[in-house]
């Protein structure tokens, strides 16, 4: 079995030497690396180059700058293995993830894996366990990830590239939450699903420059729209997955209403609350509830106050948030 690793690349010279040497490093040895660089500006070909020359292994792929989700297809279009692996640029992995993962890959269309946060020193922060999910069921899994109560990314999975091939499944082209989609047709399209869960295999970095902390005010607004939209092309789905959109648009408007607070205060922040608001009203659905079970704790909490367009008690928790920090 032959792993394709898929590692999109923008700016990532501080990082991008202990991504790739945490492949070479594994200690099953039949896999690709797939470095495609997004278009970066700093010295990331550079170094993509000098790995390309070492080891037959990696290859390299320049592109204009697209975005995650344009590279990730990328390098989709150029994998030649059995599955697929993502890796971020600036993470790393476990020398033994490979073959932790072989026997599990061998008898499932999809397998998850526990990730590890640290912080730029390589401390620990915390564990995410994808394996919390084993025995959820799928269609409750799948809901957790619909909304994010679950942790989106594909790096917390890896996918039959034949199952990729066969559903055409692609990442959107939104520069946050492009991975929503693509999972929501992973689980469609998957006849069975396995975790790795004898320890944590992928190590996530959390820094400044990080995917997730980019200052949009509104990172999954266009998200919930995007998947509602797919999902509304076939109308029974639709009718089983209505009130998880539902929650999902709750989630978002709870994360844009704290950037805003977090970014713009007076008369500027009202106004941009306000607006949001209305994206709120346009994207729910009153004809369906709301799945309060894939919502996390702190949203079913603001839950009545979202629903009854009060937005104070949101606001009263972003300051105190910040307050803390």
């Amino acid at each position: 079995m032959k792993f394709s690793v898929i590692v999109p690349v923008y700016n990532a010279e501080k990082f991008l030497k202990k991504c790739v040497d945490s492949v070479i490093a594994q200690t099953y040895s039949d896999w690709e690396i797939i470095l495609v660089d997004d278009g970066s500006v700093d010295h990331s070909w550079e170094i993509i180059s000098c790995y390309v020359k070492k080891d037959s292994r990696i290859r390299g792929v320049k592109q204009e700058n697209g975005g995650p989700g344009k590279a990730r297809n990328t390098g989709l279009e150029n994998a030649t293995g059995d599955y697929v692996i993502f890796l971020d640029s600036d993470d790393y992995i476990d020398p033994e993830y490979f073959e932790l993962l072989k026997p599990k890959a061998e008898k499932s269309d999809v397998v998850f894996v526990d990730v590890l946060r640290v912080d730029n020193r390589g401390k620990a922060i915390k564990k995410e366990t994808m394996s919390s999910y084993k025995r959820a069921g799928k269609d409750s899994f799948q809901r957790a990830m619909m909304t994010g109560k679950a942790p989106w990314g594909g790096v917390r999975k890896t996918v039959s590239l034949d199952l990729i091939r066969k559903n055409d499944i692609k990442y959107s082209l939104l520069r946050i939450g492009e991975e929503a989609l693509y999972s929501f047709r992973i689980f469609e399209a998957a006849k069975s699903i396995d975790f790795l869960d004898e320890r944590p295999v992928y190590i996530y970095v959390d820094h400044d420059g990080s995917q997730s902390k980019l200052t949009s005010d509104d990172p999954w607004g266009e998200t919930v729209k995007g998947l509602k939209e797919f999902i509304k092309k076939d109308a029974e789905k639709y009718e089983k997955f209505a009130n998880t959109l539902n929650a999902f648009n709750v989630i978002a408007t709870i994360v844009s209403i704290d950037r805003i607070t977090q970014m713009y205060c007076g008369a500027e922040r009202k106004r941009r609350i306000q607006e949001r608001m209305r994206v709120y009203l346009d994207n729910y659905d009153s004809k369906y509830g709301i799945d309060k079970k894939s919502l996390v704790r702190k949203a079913r909490v603001l839950l009545p106050f979202v629903k009854m367009g009060i937005t104070f008690p949101i606001v009263i928790c972003s300051n105190l948030r910040r307050m803390v920090k």
